[in-house]
Order: C-alpha cells, then structure tokens, then sequence
C-alpha cells in the first residue's frame, strides 16, 4: 500500500514538471528538445500597441511587445510558482544603429551588456519578471536570439503578430512592428 502511494505522489510530481513551461538541464538528459535554428533568420510581424496576457512566476516565457515610435519591450518570466525553479533566459537582440537598450526590472546579478546596437543579457527569473527595453529608430526592427537553460524552447516564445499569438518555428528571428 505504501508502494502505491509513493508512486502515484511520484507519477504526480512527473507529470507536475512536464506540465511546466520551462524544461531543465541538469547535463545529463538525452531527452531535451532539438537545438532548432534557422538557417535564415525568420521574419515575424509584431502587431503596434499590441502585447500578450501573462502570470509573473505561472506562464514561463518571453513575451514581445511594440509601441509606436521604436519602442520595444521584451519579458520573461519562469515558472517558477508550479515548478519551485527558476529559469536562465539568455539573448541577444540587434537593433538598428542608434538604439538605446535597458534592463527591466533586473536584480542586480542581472546582466544586460551593450555593444553598440547588440545587447546580450543573462538572467536568472523566478516568480517575478525580467525583460529589456529597446528604444531604436521608429519602425526599425530588431533580430533577437532567445533560449532558456541553454536550449532554444521557441513553443514559450509569444508574439503578438497578425492579430493573434505566434510561436516562432526556429531562433533567430527578425521581429518587424506592423504600420502604427
């Protein structure tokens, strides 16, 4: 009897972490998802003053947004409410020359490194949200490269493009804002 609960307490906790957004590497797994990157960069149109509905620490992944005038707004967020994780989002965007990049709400073992109009960041995101803000010329797109513990996870990559949520197939991509 004991048996039968501990392995339906375990089979709950498997499928528990499955569930989950995000996956975990502890560098041994066999089972992780294909590396999927595109040969040419994939170009998505992101939806003006559009962005995406999500609970901080409850729907793991990045989220894009753009405002008018070169605004860009890229968050994350992990899982981390169901799963008790956190997440290592890892990216580098390219915007065009001239554009500004900021950390969004970052702890301050967050890191964002500019080198002119490319930023990388690195951070580690629990229940609460990271993200970056890129200010580049009005209707400029960006070219983004964006994985999670290492491993490209493009199913929790959300786009607001065409009126409705898009996942890109493969990273990277070039995120183009739609006409104001």
């Amino acid at each position: 009897m004991m048996r039968t609960s501990f392995g339906l307490v375990l089979a709950a906790v498997a499928a528990s972490a499955l569930a989950t957004g995000c996956i975990f590497d502890d560098g041994t797994s066999t089972t992780n998802p294909p590396q999927v990157t595109c040969a040419t960069p994939q170009s998505y149109t992101i939806d003006t003053g559009a962005s995406i509905t999500h609970t901080a620490g409850v729907d793991a992944g990045y989220y894009v947004s753009y405002a008018a005038g070169g605004n860009w707004h890229l968050e994350w967020t992990c899982d981390t409410k169901l799963s008790a994780l956190g997440c290592n989002f890892t990216g580098d965007i390219v915007a065009a020359a001239g554009a500004t990049g900021t950390c969004y709400q970052c702890e301050p073992d967050d890191i964002l490194t500019a080198n002119g109009s490319s930023f990388h960041f690195d951070t580690i995101t629990t229940s609460g949200i990271d993200g970056v803000d890129i200010v580049a010329p009005a209707g400029s797109s960006l070219s983004v490269d964006l994985m999670v513990n290492g491993i490209y996870q493009n199913d929790i990559v959300y786009l607001p493009s065409l009126g409705r949520t898009q996942n890109p197939a493969c990273m990277p991509i070039d995120l183009v804002p739609s006409a104001p």
